[in-house]
């Protein structure tokens, strides 16, 4: 945290983008989480549709760093029974806000 500091040139800027980024996340987790799970329901093993997905077009932070499937990727919650992960109802937290604003 904080490798990358950027100056959003105005106040409240910084907020916008945190939203923006936590709501791309968030559907982003989702939609890999569904993928994922969609694939295992099929018969297809999750370690060889992750090691797809990674240089695909689904390629993204949620599939090749932070993966949300048990022992799929070791060092990341899923792998550890979600403990230390982020928690959904900070995302759904962090949803709420970005359709508030965007009310």
């Amino acid at each position: 945290m904080g490798k990358n500091i950027f100056n959003c040139s105005k106040i409240g800027a910084g907020q916008i983008a945190k939203v923006c980024n936590n709501m791309a996340l968030a559907i982003e987790m989702i939609g890999i989480s569904e993928a994922l799970a969609l694939g295992k329901t099929l018969g297809m093993d999750e370690k060889i549709l992750t090691n797809i997905m990674k240089v695909s077009s689904s390629r993204c932070w949620s599939i090749d760093t932070y993966n949300p499937v048990p022992g799929v990727m070791e060092n990341v919650p899923a792998s550890r029974n979600y403990d230390g992960g982020f928690a959904c109802n900070l995302m759904l937290k962090d949803l709420k806000l970005a359709t508030e604003v965007a009310k």
